[in-house]
């Protein structure tokens, strides 16, 4: 299976009257992603799924990577991809997505739960946290049909996807 995660785009900063969870992606974000998406459609095999925060920010850039691709993946909002969620939650996710034969999923999120369950794909360890940037997309694959751990195919920037097209 083919896991894809993204981390929202640039949102608005926070400010007094703005609940965290309302915070939008800036016009900024919004043309980075755009101009990012060009070099997802030719790298990224297409999800059969797209699981997002529910968080403004995340849906946004969810629907911004899923209309990168001619079909039109479900979107699917889950409470496991907020910011404070543990990883084994989003895990746990993908591990049913997995027995369900679900070839490609990807999981817009935030950090440190995106990096939690980066490493946690990579080593198997719910605590070893693996950084991303805003924006960046990062490709695993899982290296058997029975277990989640993954290997790593790529990690690209808003920016050097930018640069691909």
């Amino acid at each position: 299976m083919w896991i894809y995660l993204l981390r929202h785009g640039i949102a608005e900063d926070p400010r007094p009257g703005l609940v965290d969870d309302d915070r939008a992606l800036t016009d900024e974000g919004r043309a980075r992603l755009r101009a990012a998406s060009r070099a997802w459609s030719l790298l990224v095999h297409p999800p059969e799924l797209v699981i997002t925060s529910p968080l403004r920010r995340a849906r946004e850039t969810a629907e911004i990577f899923r209309n990168t691709f001619d079909v039109e993946a479900p979107l699917r909002v889950e409470e496991a991809v907020v910011p404070g969620a543990g990883p084994a939650r989003v895990v746990t996710l993908l591990e049913s997505e997995m027995l369900s034969r679900t070839g490609s999923v990807a999981v817009v999120g935030h950090e440190p739960n995106i990096g939690y369950v980066l490493g946690a794909l990579l080593t198997g360890q719910l605590r070893v946290h693996v950084s991303l940037d805003r924006g960046a997309l990062v490709g695993l694959q899982s290296e058997g049909t029975t277990s989640l751990i993954t290997g790593l195919r790529f990690v690209l920037s808003q920016q050097d996807a930018a640069k691909i097209t």
